[in-house]
């Protein structure tokens, strides 16, 4: 309608009514525009909204995940020291015995750490990280992932450096048809008492233990204190009692 007024106009030379009808045109396609970005700016919104939800979810499930890392690694060093102790002084009861082989044969153990991350990680792979949040928020999200990553160096560089263990002859690892485990640990105390190269070694084990007791509790910290800051931004409460995650 507003074309054929305009060209009926034109015709007529009524250049007030062209001016009109142009301005309307204009007003027109401005305000579709306006329409337009308003829509696609809360599309916008909502998906940076869904995405931070999700995030705070992950984060809960980090905090859990690494709550229950650090509680494992609390009883292997536990263990370990129960074990050392009572080899080093050279008296203990046999029924104690049970606990020292859980700690000696946890020595090595040095998993690595692994909370969850795919919806952090697709954010950065679409670019979309940036937009999540503030500036302190992304910050906050930043010093948990580099923890995670300082501890995962931490982590390989003792793991190259662990004394070896299979030439003592007071250790020795049998099959275990029946256990959760197929080997199970054998330990000739009275040799391993009287052995102090083995005893320094795993003295070095434990202390290398402590070592990723303290980068689990920090990346604890880090994953509280992020899922934390992600609850306020979105309005809701970080859940830092969630249960741990099972692997059955």
């Amino acid at each position: 309608m507003i074309v054929k007024r305009m060209t009926q106009a034109l015709k007529r030379q009524d250049w007030a009514v062209v001016s009109i009808e142009f301005v309307l045109v204009v007003l027109g396609v401005l305000l579709a525009f306006q329409i337009n970005e308003y829509a696609n700016g809360r599309e916008a919104a909502n998906e940076r909204e869904a995405a931070t939800e999700r995030l705070l979810r992950e984060a809960e499930e980090s905090v859990a995940y690494l709550r229950q890392a650090v509680v494992n690694q609390q009883q292997l060093v536990a263990d370990l020291n129960f074990a050392l102790a009572r080899v080093q002084v050279g008296q203990w009861e046999a029924a104690e015995e049970p606990r020292m082989t859980i700690g000696l044969s946890r020595a090595k153990n040095a998993p690595p750490l692994a909370p969850p991350s795919s919806v952090y990680d697709d954010l950065v792979a679409s670019g979309a990280l940036g937009k999540i949040g503030n500036a302190q928020l992304r910050s906050d999200i930043a010093k948990y992932r580099a923890t995670l990553g300082f501890s995962r160096e931490v982590r390989q560089g003792l793991r190259e450096d662990m004394p070896d263990l299979e030439d003592f002859t007071a250790l020795r690892y049998d099959f275990n048809l029946d256990g959760r485990e197929r080997t199970r640990l054998v330990v000739d105390y009275p040799a391993l008492r009287e052995d102090r190269l083995l005893q320094e070694k795993l003295a070095l084990l434990a202390d290398d233990q402590r070592v990723f007791l303290r980068h689990r509790q920090q990346a604890l910290k880090g994953a509280a204190r992020m899922c934390v800051k992600i609850g306020q931004f979105v309005g809701q409460k970080c859940n830092l009692a969630l249960p741990p995650p099972t692997f059955d």
